[in-house]
This record gives structure tokens, sequence and C-alpha cells, in this order.
């Protein structure tokens, strides 16, 4: 009888006991909230398991808290479903057990690194470790993004200068100023393709008798560096009566070749059409046209001829300074009643200060070294030589240019300038290169 007492009584007592602990062991502990400030975040990869802290004294009178369940098998669930990593819960070799040596109030041991909570977010980059914590060195911990992070550039400072390296080689050096003048494919301003108009005109002194001519023109590009050239003169004359002319309409070409860093010429020539004759005009319709130009490019106004014209220029920059040289031969070939070979050089140079905005001085001369007996009636007979000067300003920009200038004959027939004869040449047109 006593022992199935004390095996029932044995009994009551576990069952006592079991029903105590199993709700602590259903409900897991909350750690208490940390008193001490929060450390930063360690350099530690995310997901590296922290020590737990240390676990708070009971309460006088109170049962001890149970013990802490194994923790499972690699690869099996843990209680709630959740599989741990393999090796999780195990502890680094050398370390304590947790809360071992650690004091009630929560400070560290010396050398230990603060860890940061659970779910608690890293400090920004940059931000510096509270007082009393160093930062372990980058890629202590075998962190992998400890070496992208040490491959990225800091950020730069805009007030500061950048290093070549940084910023690459430096750009090449800009041209000379008189590169500066010269279009995509090396051709001096003035000498690009165009299509524009030209006009001069002139009165006498002591006379009615007046004269202009209108010559259009085009140098369109054809391959490189050469242009077709077309020009189609027409003429108005005003003495007595009032005359309107078509002059000998010209079609050619030019090259322009570039024989130095300074230097261009040109190469080219032209053939007229012989759409002027004698026997529909009076030499009065045509003769004042022509010197309107002080004879230059005669042959645009000289009836009963077919005309070939060649070119030959130069053009040479020294910084704002531009030198042109032109030396054009012309034949004329004799057609209809007129029976006599003629031959003019006309010559010009010129001397202008600038390039998109210039002026300067041009020296213009015609020989006519055959015009001593001329079959057609023309006033420039036995005037073997006729020279001009011309001040002028001219404007060129991308699309357009602009020149203006006025012409003083000097030679004996027209001159002196502006005295007998005086006369106005203006140019202006549209680039098309």
């Amino acid at each position: 009888m006593p022992r199935r007492v004390l095996v029932l009584s044995s009994l009551c007592c576990l069952t006592v006991a079991t029903l105590a602990v199993a709700p602590s062991v259903a409900q897991p502990v909350t750690p208490p909230p940390a008193t001490a400030p929060a450390p930063a975040a360690s350099s530690s990869p995310a997901g590296t398991p922290t020590a737990p802290s240390a676990p708070t004294p009971s309460a006088p009178g109170a049962p001890p808290p149970p013990a802490a369940p194994a923790p499972p098998a690699a690869g099996a669930p843990a209680p709630g479903g959740v599989v741990p990593a393999p090796g999780a819960g195990a502890p680094a070799p050398g370390a304590a057990a947790p809360g071992a040596g650690a004091a009630a109030s929560g400070a560290l041991a010396p050398g230990a690194q603060p860890t940061a909570p659970a779910g608690a977010a890293p400090p920004p980059p940059g931000t510096a470790s509270p007082p009393g914590t160093a930062a372990p060195p980058a890629g202590a911990t075998g962190d992998p993004d400890a070496s992208r992070a040490r491959s990225v550039p800091a950020p730069v400072d805009w007030t500061v200068s950048l290093s070549d390296d940084e910023l690459g080689p430096p750009p090449a050096p800009a041209p000379e100023s008189g590169d500066q003048t010269l279009n995509r494919s090396s051709i001096p301003l003035g000498r690009r393709g165009a299509i524009g108009v030209e006009t001069s005109s002139f009165t006498g002194g002591d006379s009615d008798v007046s004269g202009l001519a209108i010559a259009l023109f085009a140098r369109m590009p054809f391959a490189g560096h050469t242009f077709l050239d077309i020009r189609v003169p027409f003429g108005l004359a005003i003495d007595e009566r009032t005359d309107a002319v078509l002059g000998n309409v010209t079609l050619g070409a030019h090259h322009i070749a570039r024989a130095g860093r300074r230097l261009w010429l040109t190469v080219g020539g032209a053939v007229g059409l012989a759409t002027l004759s004698s026997q529909t005009h009076h030499h009065s319709s045509y003769e004042p046209v022509g010197a309107s130009r002080a004879y230059w490019d005669l042959h645009e106004y000289f009836p009963s001829i077919l005309p070939i014209h060649a070119r030959l220029g130069a053009e040479a920059h020294f910084g704002p300074l531009i030198a042109r040289a032109q030396l054009e031969p012309v034949l004329y070939i004799p057609l209809g009643r007129n029976e006599e070979y003629e031959l003019a050089i006309q010559h010009a140079a010129e001397l202008q200060i600038g390039h998109g905005i210039g002026g300067g001085l041009r020296v213009q001369g015609m020989a006519l070294p055959t015009f001593d007996n001329v079959s057609v009636r023309h006033a420039v007979t036995r005037n073997l030589y006729v020279l001009a000067l011309e001040p002028f300003l001219t404007i060129e920009r991308k699309l357009t240019f602009l020149r203006a200038g006025l012409l003083l004959p000097l030679d004996e027939e027209l001159g002196p300038p502006l005295d007998h004869t005086w006369g106005f040449r203006f140019s202006a047109g549209v680039r098309v290169d």
C-alpha cells in the first residue's frame, strides 16, 4: 500500500512539472531591449548570425528558465518550418557559450565587436562609427563586397581639377588662325562654291554715258576640290538710248590645289558661247557695259568671238593677312565678219586684312597687245593697257558672302579716277558647300 501511494504521488509531481514547463518551451524567449546606444553595424555580410544577448536574471523565487533545446541537425526543419543554414547554430571554434562571461548590464568583453540587432538597417556608406568602436579593415572578414567597394572610385569634388588619367588625353591643339578660315575641305572661304550675282556700273564724268553689267554665276562642287563654273552676263547701256544685251555665256571648271600650309593654287579654264554678235547689236549697246569693269572680262561683252579663257591663281594666308594673285590669258577666236584673232591678258593682285570681315585693295590690269588693229568697232581699239584700283570691303559667313568695292580707272581713256570715270562693284550670294 505505501508503495502505491509513493508511485501515485510521483506521477502527480511529474504531471505538474510537465504542465509547468510546456508553455515556456512552446513560446520563445524575447530578449529585452538593449539599454546601451545601438552600435554601428559591423562589416559582416548580410545574413551572418550573431551571438544572442545575455539573458536577464529572473526575479527572486521564480523558477529557473528551462534549458534551450538542442539545435536540430543540418537540413532538418526547425520549429515553425524554417530550415537553418548549414552550421548556422554552431558556435565558432574557441567561442564561449552565449551569455557566458557577459555582465548583466550588457557590457562587452575587451576586444569584442558590437553587433547590430537583428533586422537593423546598415548605416549609410561613409558614416563614422560611434566613439569607442573601431571598424575592421575592408576585406578583413572575407566580405565579398569589400573588393568591389575598393574598385569603385570615390565621388570627385567639382572644385578640384581632375588629372589626365581621369579626364583622358588632352584634346588636339587648335589650328592656327589661318586654318580657322577654311571650310571642312580645307579651302579658303573666298574660294568656296557659291551661287550669286555680280554687278558693276560706271558713270562718265563729262558725258551722259552710263553702263551696268550684271552677271549670274555659279561655282558648283563637282569632285573633291574641283568646281564647275558658269557665268551668264547681261548688260545695260544708257547713252542717247537704252540698250540691253546678253553677253557671251561661259562654261568651265577649275581645281584648287593646296601647295602648302598657307598656300593654295587655282588652275582652270572656260569656253564661251558666241551669244553676242556685232550684226545684231550696235556698238553703243556693249561698249559702256565693258567699261564698267575697266574692261576686266572684256570677252563677255566683245561681239562675234568664241573666247577661250585660261585661269591661274594663288592665295596665301599670313595670319589675318590674305594675298591673292590672278593671271588669266584669253584668246579671242573670230566669228562671222570678224577676221582678227585677239589676245587679252588680265591680271590682278589683292591684299586683304581680315577673314570673316575684312577689307583691302585690289590692283588690276588688262594687257591688250593685239588690239591695235581690231576688225570689230570697239572703243578699246588701240588702248593697249588699262589699269585700275579698287578698295573693297568683304563679309564672309558660313552660308552667305558679300563684297563691295569702288573701281577707279587710271588709264588715259577711262581715267583719272573720280574725274572722268568711276565705277562701283558689288557681289553677293550663298554658299553651296
